[in-house]
């Protein structure tokens, strides 16, 4: 429980009441002052900032590019038919200060890539999430986090898949299967010597459409975003 002397505002942290009772002072410092960036706020991007923030994260930047589409609503959790064509970080900013009007949160209105991954600091953040769908920049990312000791966790892939009840868990790189993601992930992982990396995947197999876009309904991404966000929460709270 927390104690008498712990810097917890019940009047401004009202809406974590259910939550932060059962933590004590260290936990509930961790949490507070943990830094975390997600990269990609699509699918599982955009589901997982607001989880993220319903379970306490106080500092919270994103990174996208890309504008709300109508192609959006049946999974993004930010999208709706008020906002489409507006900036996914910018509707995504608004809706998390709607939870929380306290939160720090910083947005990143860019495509991430190689040429331009000194814009965001990186080193001043204590966990790195990447929900980026580019491989490439997947793999920067990665890379980048691994050289400078950053914990970083990556989602594979949440498309493709809508039958059966989503089996998603959380394993080192080198223990992943049948993912077609994780595959292309695991050979760069062993050419560039990177020996720890945490992702989250699922041994479903993906379906193979007839189609030009990746097809995606709504409980395969979302629950992905549950898990990493358990997964950051217990880290945060365990250590």
């Amino acid at each position: 429980m927390i104690s008498k002397n712990m810097c917890y505002n019940k009047n401004k942290y009202q809406y974590l009441d259910r939550f932060v009772q059962v933590l004590n002072d260290n936990q509930m410092n961790k949490l507070f002052s943990a830094k975390i960036i997600i990269f990609g706020v699509g699918g599982v991007g955009s589901a997982l900032a607001q989880f993220l923030v319903r379970s306490g994260i106080q500092n919270l930047d994103i990174v996208d590019f890309d504008k709300i589409e109508i192609s959006n609503l049946n999974r993004q959790l930010h999208a709706f038919q008020s906002n489409i064509g507006q900036m996914k970080v910018d509707v995504l900013k608004k809706q998390l200060l709607d939870i929380n009007p306290q939160l720090k949160i910083k947005t990143f209105p860019i495509k991430f890539n190689q040429e331009n991954i000194n814009q965001f600091d990186l080193k001043n953040y204590d966990i790195i999430l990447d929900c980026i769908d580019d491989i490439k920049a997947k793999e920067t990312l990665i890379k980048f986090a691994f050289i400078n000791h950053i914990y970083i966790l990556s989602a594979m892939g949440a498309g493709k898949r809508y039958l059966e009840l989503p089996n998603f868990e959380i394993v080192d790189i080198k223990k992943t299967s049948y993912d077609p993601v994780a595959k292309i992930i695991r050979k760069y992982c062993l050419k560039e010597r990177i020996n720890k990396l945490d992702v989250c995947y699922t041994k479903q197999k993906a379906s193979d459409f007839n189609c030009k876009n990746i097809l995606s309904v709504v409980y395969y991404p979302v629950n992905m975003a549950t898990m990493i966000c358990a997964k950051i929460i217990n880290k945060l709270i365990e250590e």
